[in-house]
């Protein structure tokens, strides 16, 4: 029920740069999606638990931080999970950064994917962290993308989800998966609640949840992975 924004550029930007004042309307979403916010870039983690529209710490970040490629989230924490800082997203470990919009249930599905070299990392309550560390450990067996596909499939096989969307972070690769359940509305806003829409432009590539009057980017189709050479800014988009 969060709302995402990432970008990837050849050259070292702020939000603003990239977005543009489009930006502001972006953090009006947070109106809603209230519950805290986070950046994530570099292996990096910037959280504040303030809705980002009230948050001195985001106007100033946004606009004075500059990096080659950023995830942003703002949190709606799902029913029966609390506002806590340790569970904003994004999440991070080693070369990795994650984020992740829509619910699982039960919340501990993701648990049994999870090696034994992560379970004493999970300092959170969510769905959302526990997605996270078992995506690491598929990557440490399968690679990023098909550990990436194979986690997310994983957990379409047998939980009751409401989204699966995340967008991952690496230093070489960014990549967005669109996975909702068209049949459970139950966190829907819009028609288009769980869309994923994306742009190449110039030296960026944006990618993000609409919302906010990016309705005519690229679409990227639910049980869809697109994947982002951060070099070259190529990329790739395939089926789940």
């Amino acid at each position: 029920m969060c709302r995402l924004l990432g970008f990837t550029s050849t050259e070292r930007k702020s939000f603003y740069d990239v977005v543009g004042s489009d930006f502001d309307a972006f953090v009006e979403l947070s109106a809603v999606h209230k519950d805290g916010w986070g950046i994530g870039y570099e292996g990096e983690i910037v959280k504040d638990i303030n809705p980002a529209k009230e948050s001195a710490l985001l106007s100033q970040t946004s606009q004075t931080l500059e990096t080659n490629g950023a995830l942003l989230h703002l949190r709606q924490a799902s029913k029966g999970i609390s506002v806590d800082i340790n569970n904003n997203h994004p999440f991070t470990h080693g070369a990795i950064t994650f984020m992740h919009n829509g619910t699982i249930r039960p919340g501990n599905t993701a648990e049994q994917f999870i090696s034994d070299n992560y379970r004493s990392l999970i300092h959170g309550t969510t769905d959302s962290e526990r997605y996270f560390y078992a995506l690491i450990s598929m990557v440490d067996e399968f690679g990023l993308v098909e550990g990436v596909r194979k986690t997310v499939n994983s957990i379409r096989a047998i939980a009751d989800y409401s989204s699966l969307n995340i967008m991952v972070q690496t230093p070489d690769t960014l990549i967005a998966v669109c996975e909702f359940n068209p049949e459970n509305k139950t966190e829907w806003s819009s028609e288009d609640h769980y869309e994923l829409r994306f742009k190449k432009e110039g030296s960026d590539v944006i990618i993000a949840s609409t919302g906010w009057g990016n309705s005519n980017w690229q679409h990227l189709d639910n049980h869809q992975m697109l994947v982002v050479d951060r070099s070259t800014l190529e990329y790739a988009i395939s089926s789940l």
